[in-house]
């Protein structure tokens, strides 16, 4: 018998976090079905492409109670399985029969297995292995043609990121797009390991190895001990409506998620669209048109501040001439 307060509790932790209702029902259906562990997937949008979000649900091994403590977030490059999919990988087996080597949901896993030097594998993809479709074979070691569609994924299989939950609190669906996508995201919410609540803005590790569970570490910037200052940078642009609060806040709570937020910017008397993006590990924020195309900032800083950082950039090079002796 399910608990009413346990699926209530999954719901709300689900809506908190900014999945649809349509998981929260299929979550809520296969929980009566009295399924102990199951995966749900949903399709976000990004900026440029979507992403294909798993979330795991599971049991206790003690009570009735489900519980949902991680999500796992990838980019789909253009392709993606529909639920209930899954990738089916056929080796040969001792005699030189092919069979099942592996069947798993993660494109990464069943391409790296393909990839390994054999003469004969089949690689794909269906509700069962009886009614699979073949995305891509080697035969006698050649490889054959790989589908248009699918050819970015196999050079470049997407990884995806872990994020784990605790009872509601973590990253939210959007907040994990926006980190995937490479910027940074605000959290007030955050606990040291020796149990201390900090603030800081996070931002995902691209430049460094992943771990040894194939995720991105994260880099965290401490509010307020690292000095990026969101408020006053964004005083010191003529944006337009600053001194409404709705307008104000709603940029500045589009920023802490790690969204691109939309700005009205004076420049040469005009009123110009630009797209604000929080970069706090270098203190700064930087600026796109609405084709996504950068923009530099001193031609929408106000005059005093913009010819203030001319001359700051005018001095380093000085100094760092005098050191190299030009």
């Amino acid at each position: 018998m399910m608990n009413e307060n346990n699926i209530r509790g999954l719901r709300e932790e689900l809506a908190g976090l900014g999945f649809s209702q349509e998981i929260a029902d299929r979550m809520h259906e296969s929980i009566a079905l009295g399924i102990t562990a199951f995966t749900l997937r949903e399709q976000v949008k990004g900026l440029k492409e979507p992403f294909e979000v798993d979330l795991y649900f599971r049991q206790s091994n003690k009570s009735e109670y489900y519980y949902f403590n991680k999500f796992e977030i990838a980019q789909t490059k253009g392709w993606s399985l529909e639920e209930g999919q899954q990738y089916f990988l056929l080796v040969p087996s001792a005699e030189g029969k092919l069979e099942l080597k592996m069947q798993t949901h993660k494109v990464a896993e069943a391409l790296d297995e393909f990839k390994k030097p054999l003469q004969n594998a089949k690689l794909g993809f269906g509700r069962s292995l009886d009614e699979a479709q073949l995305i891509v074979e080697k035969v006698d070691g050649k490889l054959s043609q790989i589908p248009t569609q699918f050819i970015a994924t196999y050079r470049n299989p997407p990884l995806a990121q872990t994020m784990w939950v605790d009872r509601g609190r973590g990253f939210s669906v959007s907040q994990a797009v926006n980190l995937m996508e490479g910027r940074s995201v605000y959290r007030d919410d955050l606990m040291s390991q020796a149990g201390t609540p900090y603030k800081a803005w996070v931002k995902l590790d691209m430049d460094s190895e992943r771990d040894r569970y194939q995720n991105y570490t994260l880099n965290t910037y401490n509010d307020p001990s690292y000095g990026f200052d969101l408020k006053s940078l964004l005083g010191s642009y003529p944006i337009n409506g600053m001194e409404n609060r709705t307008i104000s806040d709603g940029i500045m709570e589009a920023l802490r998620n790690g969204d691109r937020a939309l700005a009205s910017i004076e420049k040469n008397g005009k009123l110009e669209p630009v797209y604000l993006e929080a970069t706090p590990r270098y203190l700064q924020l930087n600026l796109y048109s609405k084709e996504g195309k950068s923009l530099k900032r001193e031609d929408y800083q106000k005059q005093l501040v913009a010819q203030v950082g001319k001359e700051k950039t005018k001095h380093q090079k000085q100094s760092v001439n005098r050191q190299m002796g030009i």
